[in-house]
């Protein structure tokens, strides 16, 4: 290699690390005024993992000055996000509003208590895939994930499996895909539903129910306590950390593969520019360190997606849980 080629790759290569070094060169100023606060509408009350992921990402995004202006956040619980969501729909074209795309956006519109869809948004890009375990007591003579099965093969409504919240959640989808794999009728399942995952799995504790499916930054600590036990995972591989002794579904031969996904959600009419000033933003955020700390400190698994590749996942998870609640007679006929 010549000195002359050696001295121009070493400022070529200074060029990009200056250009990687100024956040959002995509237009910034063209598309957010630096004088308007940016508004993030939480689809939830404070606390829980909706809120969590939206301040985290306020946080992220000023700490790594990923863009100009600063950041507000407003909680819109209610409905199951429909509060929130309602509120974005309000500034169609306006890339100074965002929120997050959750399950409840697709699963409200399909049973038909949510007016809006994913359709009427501007997905942004993938944040989180955050899975669910299948947990028993540390008694239970369901030692297995096979032994839950079995007991879904031979009677489905022999098991009592508590859930957090309402039917038609990420929860009870994971649960009737359970027994769907195993050839069983999932509205035979004896699903009770609480108000909390917090009281589902203190119904567990209390042996009032037999299973409690629920997010895993819910049982995780209690599993390393070794005061209950996960049986299996909703994710398509074995997770790390202290959860990597716990197999996945389809290690056991059954396709159960369910997330608690949350996406950046922009309003509707977005321009070109303004899609691909947030496209990139997200893009950055989550290839952050800051951002693979929080995964981890909330056992999340990191998916990145474009914007287009975030809509078209979005089409793909509304047609599977159509299928699914359609099968528990859950979705509105359209």
């Amino acid at each position: 290699m010549t000195p002359d080629s050696c001295a121009l790759r070493v400022a070529t290569a200074g060029a990009a690390a200056i250009l990687a070094a100024v956040p959002a060169a995509h237009g910034q100023s063209t598309v957010l005024r630096a004088d308007r606060p940016i508004e993030f509408i939480v689809p939830a009350a404070p606390g829980g993992l909706n809120d969590t992921t939206m301040r985290n990402m306020q946080r992220i995004l000023q700490l790594l000055k990923l863009v100009e202006p600063p950041i507000t956040v407003t909680n819109k619980g209610g409905g199951g996000g429909a509060l929130a969501w309602a509120t974005l729909a309000q500034h169609p074209g306006d890339p100074a509003f965002l929120s997050i795309s959750t399950v409840n956006l697709l699963t409200n519109h399909i049973v038909g208590v949510g007016a809006v869809n994913y359709t009427d948004f501007t997905p942004l890009g993938h944040l989180i895939h955050s899975y669910l375990g299948f947990a028993v007591k540390p008694d239970s003579p369901i030692a297995t994930g096979k032994d839950l099965l079995e007991r879904l093969r031979r009677d489905p409504g022999s098991l009592s499996v508590a859930i957090g919240t309402s039917l038609g959640n990420t929860s009870h989808i994971a649960l009737s895909l359970a027994a769907r794999s195993v050839g069983a009728d999932p509205r035979r399942l004896k699903t009770v539903v609480f108000k909390s995952n917090g009281e589902a799995i203190a119904a567990l504790f209390g042996g009032h129910v037999d299973v409690a499916v629920s997010g895993l930054p819910n049982l995780a600590k209690r599993f390393e306590a070794r005061t209950l036990r996960i049986v299996a995972v909703t994710a398509p591989a074995r997770l790390g950390g202290s959860l990597s002794e716990v197999p996945a579904w389809r290690e056991l031969g059954a396709s159960i593969v369910v997330s608690g996904w949350r996406g950046a959600l922009g309003p509707a009419k977005l321009s070109a520019a303004q899609i691909a000033f947030w496209e990139e933003v997200v893009g950055r955020l989550v290839d952050s360190d800051e951002w693979q700390q929080e995964l981890d400190r909330n056992f999340g698994t990191k998916t990145r997606m474009s914007a287009a590749e975030n809509r078209e996942f979005l089409a793909r998870e509304y047609k599977s849980y159509q299928a699914v609640l359609g099968e528990l007679g859950m979705a509105k006929a359209r």
